[in-house]
């Protein structure tokens, strides 16, 4: 019985100190912030009582209703501010980079991204670095992926290449590109819920699931 205590002990703690460890990570960027005299302050008084509860800021709110593997990742991505001035198709490849893993190094396409794409992925890479050294600092092992290499896929995809052609310039097999592209639609598709994003924005995630959202990705449509 003692050495199980102990044991849901060290458990509880190790939770306990990813959660202050996550903490300390939002609150970093400005996810969070203290009631009364604003971020990094446990003393802010509310009403007259200390309080030390954390409330989100409207990019806090934004990563909150946002699902995925590095929810904090993909909400700085979209509040960024790079991927506002992309096109549809370009929105849609630029998302699947956000949440593309690639399990075998030696996958590849024969597509290129546009250059717009290059440059919007391009702009992500200090907020990438910036957040990788602080989940390291802190021991947090959550995935902060900007994938190029295959995601040119799903930028043709969207421009309407044919799927027996789109299959045909790349080494991975159909079922994975149907994921790559189903994941990419995942997240297209919460966008335009996610708070304190722009209509331009939302409308341009609309556009993009529109364009990828097609036989055999959606297999209800022949």
């Amino acid at each position: 019985l003692d050495d199980r205590q102990e044991k849901l002990s060290r458990q509880s703690q190790r939770h306990w100190e990813e959660f202050v460890s996550l903490i300390d990570i939002l609150q970093h960027f400005g996810c969070l912030e203290w009631s009364g005299v604003g971020p990094g302050s446990p003393q802010a008084t509310n009403g007259g009582q200390a309080s030390d509860e954390p409330i989100p800021t409207p990019l806090g709110q934004s990563v909150a209703a946002i699902r995925g593997d590095n929810e904090l990742w993909l909400g700085l991505a979209l509040r960024s501010g790079e991927l506002d001035s992309l096109d549809p198709h370009q929105f849609a490849a630029a998302f699947a980079a956000l949440v593309t893993e690639v399990s075998r190094p030696d996958s590849w396409t024969r597509y290129d991204l546009s250059s717009q794409v290059e440059e919007a992925l391009g702009g992500l890479r200090g907020i990438r670095r910036k957040l990788f050294q602080l989940q390291r600092r802190h021991q947090v092992m959550l995935p902060v992926w900007l994938e190029h290499e295959l995601v040119g896929l799903v930028e043709q995809w969207a421009l309407g290449v044919d799927w027996l052609e789109l299959c045909a310039n790349t080494s991975l097999d159909e079922g994975d590109v149907v994921r790559l592209l189903r994941r990419t639609l995942d997240f297209l598709s919460q966008v335009p819920h996610v708070p304190h994003v722009s209509t331009e924005l939302k409308a341009n995630a609309y556009r993009a699931i529109q364009l990828i959202d097609r036989f055999p990705v959606n297999e209800s449509i022949e």
